[in-house]
């Protein structure tokens, strides 16, 4: 083979391995892209919102950076967009050389039955040619003949029609994926100015919040302290929960121990819940399902707000451009004031208490604890089941009057990342 058709086939090989590995069709990526959109937009306009007669502050450029990353996300797309594209493309090009060689093929083949029929085209020629036959069933068999080859060459002349208006097809189709190409590649390169443009303003701003380190510092302090009170709370309340579900495990295996077995009146020894390797707040059917609940439904937790933005991450984040570093204990909600706080999943109401002058409402599912920080209102009370996407209270504002909640998360008394089990937005 030549290497030429070599080239060819390794490249079909590859676009065909590339096209079988990437499951997503246009319109799913179109309609993903809309998505994005849309959450740029209101993200663009929640910073705007911020802004107004505000000091620079690191929400801000929070939702800045989210902006940024939904940016690139819309790039992504739209090279994977222009991905399929070039593949259908690829597959067009060849289906149409395909079909130019069949036609080719096809105009050769009937142009020799009507050079043939031609030359022998008087009406004598085709009597001489059954009558000269050897016998009746020989004239009989060039008489089919005849009719056999008269139909050959009309199918051959529908066959053609047939090619040439496929291949007619697939050059029009053709013509309209470039189109389309063409039209992916200007929104790609108006995304790429957009995103120069929103890089620009985050390095400016960036260099404004420079200038008010020393003040977010203490901003910052401050907040670190509520946070410290909050993380104090939440650690008491889960210590109590698992000291009073130690003593009802207690007493539970005491009054089994007490019962006479009908074998022998011996006592049995009581088995203590400090001895025992299950988990504490796990200790009936029901509360270990709502646990699994919790577990199974990771990454799919609703948020407990319906419009939020993220303006504190968990854990331990450098902030750019400045000697600043964060560290939350849950995730800060950018929400707008008053906004419906709901539980994410079913459980019961632990505790309701106040920290710092906000209201927090912490809840237990099984081995797992969701609290609610910054309510300006409570709709539930102590001790109430709650099921999913209940109502627990109104969001609070921050000092700057921005509504604003904290969740947090944890198994046991282990804080983790609320994102992880949020589902994505």
């Amino acid at each position: 083979m030549r290497k030429s058709a070599w080239n060819i086939l390794l490249v079909a090989s590859i676009l065909f391995t590339a096209s079988n590995g990437y499951s997503q069709t246009r319109e799913e990526l179109e309609k993903k892209r809309k998505e994005i959109q849309q959450e740029i937009s209101s993200l663009q306009n929640a910073q705007s919102e911020i802004a107004k007669d505000k000091k620079v502050n690191i929400s801000q450029l929070k939702l800045i950076e989210k902006k940024l990353r939904n940016r690139y996300a819309v790039i992504d797309n739209l090279n994977d967009d222009m991905r399929l594209i070039d593949n259908t493309i690829f597959s067009n090009n060849r289906e149409i050389y395909r079909l130019q060689k069949q036609l080719d093929t096809l105009r050769s083949q009937y142009a020799k039955t009507i050079e043939y029929a031609y030359k022998n085209r008087s009406s004598y020629d085709m009597m001489n040619f059954i009558f000269t036959a050897s016998s009746f069933n020989d004239a009989i068999r060039r008489v089919s003949y005849l009719k056999s080859y008269r139909h050959y060459r009309d199918e051959q002349a529908a066959n053609i029609n047939k090619t040439s208006k496929s291949l007619a097809e697939k050059i029009q189709l053709l013509t309209l994926n470039k189109k389309e190409k063409g039209k992916v590649l200007d929104e790609q390169k108006k995304q790429k100015e957009i995103l120069e443009d929103e890089k620009q303003e985050k390095n400016q701003f960036v260099s404004k919040l420079k200038l008010r380190e020393k003040e977010i510092e203490k901003e910052m302090a401050a907040k670190r302290k509520i946070e410290r009170s909050l993380q104090n709370a939440i650690a008491a309340i889960v210590k109590r929960e698992i000291e009073a579900a130690r003593k009802r495990a207690e007493e539970e295996a005491r009054k089994i121990a007490a019962k006479p077995t009908v074998e022998s009146k011996v006592a049995v020894p009581v088995k203590t819940a400090s001895t025992r390797k299950e988990n504490i707040l796990e200790n009936t059917p029901e509360v270990t399902k709502i646990s699994v609940g919790f577990e199974n439904n990771r990454g799919n937790l609703p948020w407990p707000v319906d419009k939020a933005s993220i303006s504190a991450s968990f854990g331990k984040q450098k902030i750019e451009g400045t000697s600043l570093i964060e560290d939350n204990i849950g995730l800060t909600l950018q929400t707008t004031p008053g906004a419906s706080v709901k539980a994410v999943f079913e459980g019961v109401v632990t505790s309701i208490y106040d920290v710092a002058g906000s209201q927090t409402i912490t809840i237990k599912h099984g081995k797992y604890f969701t609290t609610y920080y910054n309510l300006s209102s409570v709709n539930v009370s102590k001790g109430l089941a709650v099921q999913m996407g209940q109502l627990l209270g109104k969001a609070g504002v921050n000092d700057d009057g921005d509504g604003e909640i904290m969740f947090v998360v944890n198994i046991e008394a282990t804080f983790v990342n609320p994102e992880s089990w949020l589902k994505n937005k």
